[in-house]
């Protein structure tokens, strides 16, 4: 598993210009989170009670979509008006598998029912953006280069929002009906584990 320290999550946010700062108490909080029975291929990091600008408009706004210039945006305008964009990521602990679990691959959306069995749900799709993002500024690599993840956000027009094939265009949303499948969609699934 790979874990993220707020400071670190911090610094990384830093280097994206984004500026959202922990409080002392809640830095005391997350060095001190056990973490346990969360399986290999997971990454881990926490995001503040102060949020704001946590959204993938900001997120957009400040990184571009200049795919020369990475972490970057495809530049595709279907959800700059879409309310989920807009949505600040929910503070705590974020686990996320890193990739597609292999069961979901060429499954619709309702396969995310069975994610429970394993205490798993579907992500946010600003939280896949922000778990891609700041791994790929802290260690240059590249997360769902390959694949796209359902996630739980619902767009216009019935579609459900994926996000994925983080590569030289930058990063891809889309929003599919909820009966879509492909072999190149899955779902990271998110443990549901959070702060108190």
């Amino acid at each position: 598993m790979i874990s993220i320290s707020a400071m670190e999550v911090e610094r990384r946010l830093g280097l994206m210009g984004i500026q959202n700062r922990f409080t002392d108490a809640e830095r005391s909080e997350f060095d001190t989170t056990s973490i346990v029975g969360i399986s290999n291929g997971v990454i881990g990091f926490p995001t503040p009670q102060l949020k704001s600008g946590l959204n993938i408009l900001n997120l957009r706004k400040i990184l571009g979509t200049d795919p020369s210039k990475p972490p970057s945006f495809f530049d595709h305008p279907w959800y700059l008006d879409e309310a989920f964009a807009q949505q600040d990521c929910e503070p705590g602990w974020h686990f996320l598998h890193t990739n597609v679990v292999p069961d979901s691959i060429s499954q619709p959306i309702h396969y995310a029912g069975r994610l429970s069995e394993q205490r798993m749900e579907l992500p946010s799709a600003i939280e896949v953006v922000l778990m891609i993002f700041l791994h790929y500024v802290g260690t240059g690599e590249q997360f769902l280069q390959k694949k796209h993840t359902w996630c739980k956000d619902q767009a216009t027009l019935d579609r459900f929002v994926t996000v994925g094939a983080f590569g030289r265009n930058g990063l891809f949303l889309s929003g599919h009906p909820a009966a879509y499948a492909s072999r190149g969609l899955g779902i990271c699934g998110k443990w549901g584990i959070s702060r108190g």
